[in-house]
């Protein structure tokens, strides 16, 4: 389903049906996804139609949270001054976007998840987080691929004890998402102290991938900050 199209275009896979239709400038959009069923109206002629995972804090409304919180199923405890790659699954958003060579716009996004939120810190001053639990996986692991993505992990214990990580946190702002037939984000994680950590995310598109469209960027909001501090720890 992920892909670039000509405004004609009927897609089907794993229960989500969309499609395009019509001719001439305006063209008829339809959506069905679970007991979801959008329509719209859309005026264009020589635009393309992107499918494409977007940041997963869209759906139900962006105004929740900017947050992504995974919970390992499997906590991980790594020595001080080690490093290590894992992965992690997270839940996937789909964005529809009509694009022309002027501009980008978001017409629908829709996921097969259920959102749930978290709170990560002390009520008084932390942050709801949108919440997904996953496998901690030593492999890039198989996945459903319009439910979850595959997150790498890069991590690194700055600290001079060992540390135990139960969750991470990454801030949506900053994430940078690729596709082919799944979803793939790649973080960083560096433990400073015992209660601080900082993710990030890498820029660089992997081999044969494609770079996601950029909701923020299409929003031409800039990224003043590239890095999320954890400063309420990671159990």
């Amino acid at each position: 389903m992920f892909g670039t199209y000509n405004l004609d275009v009927h897609l089907e896979e794993e229960g989500i049906e969309l499609r395009v239709e019509g001719t001439g400038r305006r063209r008829r959009y339809y959506r069905k996804a679970g007991g979801e069923e959008v329509e719209k109206v859309v005026y264009a002629d020589r635009a393309k139609l992107i499918v494409c995972p977007v940041e997963p804090v869209n759906v139900p409304d962006t105004t929740i949270s900017e947050h992504l919180l995974t919970e390992l199923t499997t906590p991980a405890v790594i020595a001080s001054g080690s490093r290590d790659t894992f992965y992690v699954k997270f839940p996937v958003e789909i964005g529809v976007f009509v694009v022309d060579s002027r501009d980008v716009e978001r017409i629908d996004i829709f996921t097969k998840t259920q959102p749930k939120y978290t709170l990560y810190g002390p009520p008084e001053r932390g942050i709801v987080c949108k919440w997904w639990k996953s496998d901690l996986y030593m492999e890039e692991p198989e996945v459903d691929r319009l439910f979850e993505g595959v997150m790498q992990v890069d991590v690194k214990n700055d600290y001079y004890q060992w540390m135990e990580l139960h969750h991470v946190v990454f801030w949506a702002f900053d994430m940078k998402i690729f596709y082919n037939r799944h979803a793939f984000m790649h973080a960083h994680l560096t433990i400073q102290k015992r209660t601080i950590g900082e993710t990030s995310f890498i820029t660089h598109k992997p081999k044969n991938m494609h770079k996601a469209v950029d909701i923020y960027q299409a929003k031409g909001l800039k990224k003043l900050k590239e890095k999320y501090v954890m400063e309420w720890g990671f159990q």
